[in-house]
């Protein structure tokens, strides 16, 4: 009896294992079987005169078994019929059992959709053959995602026996079929699916606009700089710190070709055994690559252990990574391209709980990078954007201001303009803009104003000699403290402005 129930229970677990690994090894979408009537018709032409496993196709039928389910009836020279159901043409078409006439490719673009394609061989070869730049946009599920860069093409070839990736597929199932060398350094692999799609996108260029960079080396690395903390805008308490990249050579690129990402480790104690949350802040640098060994730092400010590596993962790419307490660094970081070789990633951390936003602060913007959705569309500039970018511009002045009693004054100046912006204004995202901008200086003075109105009067030593300021001085003073007053948030300020009030009085 115990053989029995032994036997029985080994014969469940092999049974458990196998249905297991048969379901892993399933695709993890089915290609659909039958297509719509117009699809099967062009289909059935684009087939027409072809070869399927070196026999020649006399002629191809449409048929049906049901109101919207279609397939196709192919009659061969060998006098042979065979039913072709959509999904056994395009795995015939993958392994080139079923090639078109005219040295064309059948291509099955989407992997869940009947939607086809075909690929003119010849026009493709002598549009990538003529072509000196190629446009790489970055597929899904890579942090540049939708991204592209264009690199200056070395070569093209089609891949040969004793290419590393001929015969091999992609995770579809087509077979790479050809390989684009790049300038520098990296190499493209191509399907025939990604061919068509390369050019459908026009992805070679023969020609390059003047105003378009082309990248024909990488950025090559050659040291890291720390930054110290300083204060970046006192109005919202932001202070910022920064690692600096040192390259090569010029820059080429945007600052939104360095994205970041932030990466969640569970690492082992080795006292306590158990696993804690580790996170680090990853900001990622294509077409870029190290020269020798990098130095970094153990400690910089709110980051532990930064270092620079090579992205195993892709080719020609380093990574700039930090182990970062989140609580710390509450600000997402900035990437500045600088004029002396180098990017500066800048971090930010900030005593104000309600930022969310990364800090492209309006006053350290450059003009091109404010928000285009307060602006009308039309090219005459408005007398809206008139005043809401002379705002602007007067608190970039104020903020690069060393004497606190002149960025106050330049401030006043910045907050009449907001307010003639918001008169001026057509939409409301336009006067919520500026009323936003004008909320924030407003909430900011009064601590601004108070420190303002403290050292000068320390300056002059009045407090303790109870002599008089020059009544110039105190009237302009006493008035920054009305306006303090007037928007002060707390009682702490109201009593630190009405205690200089009666000391200027």
């Amino acid at each position: 009896m115990w053989e029995r129930i032994l036997n029985k229970n080994i014969y469940l677990i092999a049974l458990t294992v196998f249905l297991l690994l048969t379901c892993l090894s399933l695709p993890a979408f089915a290609f659909p079987e039958y297509t719509s009537r117009q699809k099967a018709l062009k289909l059935a032409a684009v087939l027409d005169h072809g070869y399927f496993k070196s026999i020649k196709i006399s002629s191809v039928f449409v048929k049906n078994r049901g109101k919207d389910d279609y397939y196709l009836q192919a009659i061969l020279d060998d006098g042979s019929s065979r039913k072709w159901l959509i999904n056994r043409i395009r795995e015939w078409t993958q392994t080139d059992e079923l090639i078109l006439s005219k040295n064309r490719a059948l291509v099955f673009p989407s992997e869940q959709s009947t939607d086809f394609g075909v690929l003119e061989k010849n026009d493709f070869y002598r549009t990538i053959l003529n072509a000196t730049a190629f446009v790489k946009t970055f597929d899904k599920h890579d942090i540049l995602e939708g991204k592209s860069l264009v690199l200056g093409v070395l070569r093209f070839r089609i891949l040969q026996a004793e290419d590393s990736k001929f015969m091999s597929t992609n995770d579809l199932g087509d077979r790479y079929r050809y390989v684009l060398e790049l300038e520098n350094g990296t190499r493209e692999f191509f399907t025939y699916s990604d061919a068509f799609v390369l050019l459908q996108r026009s992805a070679f260029l023969e020609e390059v606009p003047e105003n378009v960079n082309v990248l024909r080396k990488t950025f090559k690395v050659l040291e890291l700089k720390k930054i110290p903390l300083q204060i970046e805008d006192e109005l919202r308490e932001i202070w910022r710190f920064g690692i600096e990249v040192v390259f090569d050579g010029p820059i080429e690129t945007s600052p939104d070709r360095f994205p970041y990402q932030v990466v969640e480790l569970k690492l082992k104690d080795p006292k306590t055994g158990r696993f804690k949350a580790q996170f680090y802040l990853q900001i990622i640098f294509p077409n870029s690559e190290k020269i020798g060994e990098i130095s970094g730092f153990k400690n910089h400010e709110y980051l532990r252990y930064v270092e620079l590596d090579a992205d195993v993962a892709h080719q020609k790419r380093v990574i700039l990574r930090a182990m970062v307490n989140p609580d710390a660094l509450n600000l997402p970081p900035f990437i500045e391209v600088t004029d002396r070789n180098s990017i500066i990633v800048n971090y930010y951390s900030s005593t104000d709980q309600s930022l969310t936003q990364p800090p492209d602060l309006l006053a350290s913007r450059s003009l091109g990078e404010l928000p285009r959705s307060v602006f009308t569309p039309e090219q005459q500039e408005t007398e809206f954007e008139k005043n809401y970018m002379e705002a602007v511009e007067l608190i970039r002045k104020a903020q690069a201001q060393l004497n606190t009693d002149l960025r106050i004054e330049t401030y006043f100046v910045a907050l009449k303009a907001l307010k003639q912006a918001a008169l001026s204004a057509e939409f409301d995202i336009q006067i919520a803009q500026a009323l936003k901008q004008r909320d924030l200086l407003l909430r900011k003075m009064p601590k601004l104003i108070i420190r303002n109105v403290q050292m000068s009067i320390l300056a002059l030593n009045l407090e303790s000699t109870g002599a008089k300021a020059d009544p110039k001085l105190s009237e302009k003073l006493l008035k920054q403290l009305i306006h303090a007053e007037r928007y002060a948030a707390t009682q702490e300020q109201q009593q630190k402005i009405a205690s200089l009030q009666s000391i200027l009085r």
